[in-house]
């Protein structure tokens, strides 16, 4: 089974590409990004030469399925969606991604794992410190950042962001019922890295996710900051979405 669909100009740019056609070189980096197994239909013009079908048979990203329905090849996908370069009319029922659209898409190709005890964290956390390692500015979003837990926060941004001199901004707290960073500890951050361009900030009425965001990258975080540490014995997801 194909993880989705492609529409036919799609399919045949990929197909240029992997013969060494003439190809769109900059639709074709775009369709890489997003490029996973996918559905040739049985009635595509390209396998009318009885010759391509036996090429394509050793492409692994390749699958020819005996149908002619685009809502019929995309309900057979993994992903339940379709890569397009341009809008389909009428639209149609199923689920479309334009990847050469003028505005980008919600639905992107991501990163992502889970880690399920204290120990395999590291693994993320070195992970995490390496995305965050050239960036030139951070933003954390965790609403319960300086609750109970601070001290085990503290000792995690203390490994994950780089000592040079970052523009690093918190956004934690609402100032009410959930408590935001604190001068004392705005001052033992400072303490960690003189050098942080500190900032914080209450968090916004509509935001619940938890965030960690560079100029390159944003890490979505399961849960709060303090359970990506081995203080945390609950299970632990990161997404990240290259911007």
């Amino acid at each position: 089974m194909a993880d989705l669909a492609l529409n036919s100009s799609l399919i045949d740019e990929y197909v240029n590409y992997t013969f060494n056609e003439p190809f769109d070189t900059n639709k074709m980096r775009k369709l890489l990004k997003y490029i996973s197994s996918f559905y040739i239909k049985i009635n595509h013009p390209l396998l009318l030469d009885p010759a391509i079908p036996m090429q394509l048979g050793n492409d692994p990203l390749i699958e020819i399925i005996d149908s002619s329905d685009d809502e019929e090849v995309v309900q057979n996908s993994i992903l339940k969606l379709m890569l397009i370069d341009k809008a389909i009319t009428p639209t149609p029922s199923f689920t479309t991604v334009n990847i050469v659209g003028v505005l980008p898409e919600k639905l992107q190709p991501k990163y992502g794992a889970t880690y399920p005890n204290a120990t395999d964290k590291i693994k993320a956390q070195k992970h995490i410190k390496a995305l965050l390692s050239n960036a030139q500015w951070i933003k954390i979003t965790d609403s319960y950042i300086a609750n109970n837990q601070w001290n085990d926060n503290k000792t995690l941004l203390a490994s994950l962001v780089s000592h040079t001199a970052i523009p690093l901004t918190i956004v934690g707290g609402n100032g009410k019922n959930i408590p935001k960073i604190s001068p004392i500890q705005e001052s033992e951050l400072k303490s960690i890295c003189a050098d942080w361009k500190i900032q914080t900030q209450p968090v916004g009425t509509n935001i619940h996710d938890r965030y960690i965001e560079t100029d390159k990258v944003k890490i979505l975080l399961s849960s709060g900051l303090y359970h990506l540490s081995t203080t945390s014995d609950t299970d632990f997801t990161y997404i990240i979405e290259i911007k």
